[in-house]
């Protein structure tokens, strides 16, 4: 099972086709999921996962879920919330990094579900 263990980008690409279990997805490698993903897409999903990351933590020291104003497009508790990825793709320029579709697939699939610093995070459309 993947327990967000891959930390660097070299990382993610050396294991593109390591056979391991996927939340949401099985058994399967990162290269049928991404359908090979190039070196350059692994660096630039990890530079903007960065930056989600940063902005996801930073969110929480004035989330409401009551209000529910959030750039990210943050919904659910301040400690286990789904962000909409359209909502912080734009916020974070995510298309100075590439496709969309083919970056946030690989960030979801590496780091859905992963506990950070202010709590679980959760991808949403």
């Amino acid at each position: 099972m993947y327990n967000y263990q891959w930390k660097t980008p070299e990382e993610i690409y050396e294991n593109l086709n390591t056979k391991i279990k996927f939340g949401g997805w099985g058994e399967t490698t990162l290269n049928e999921i991404l359908d090979y993903p190039t070196e350059q897409e692994v660096h630039f999903a990890h530079d903007l996962w960065k930056k989600l990351k940063e902005a996801f933590n930073k969110e929480a020291k004035h989330y409401d879920p009551e209000t529910n104003i959030s750039r990210l497009g943050s919904i659910g508790d301040k400690n286990d919330r789904e962000v909409m990825r359209s909502m912080w793709w734009d916020r974070l320029e995510g298309d100075r990094y590439g496709d969309y579709d083919r970056i946030t697939r690989l960030i979801e699939t590496l780091h859905g579900g992963e506990t950070l610093e202010t709590g679980r995070i959760a991808f949403g459309s």
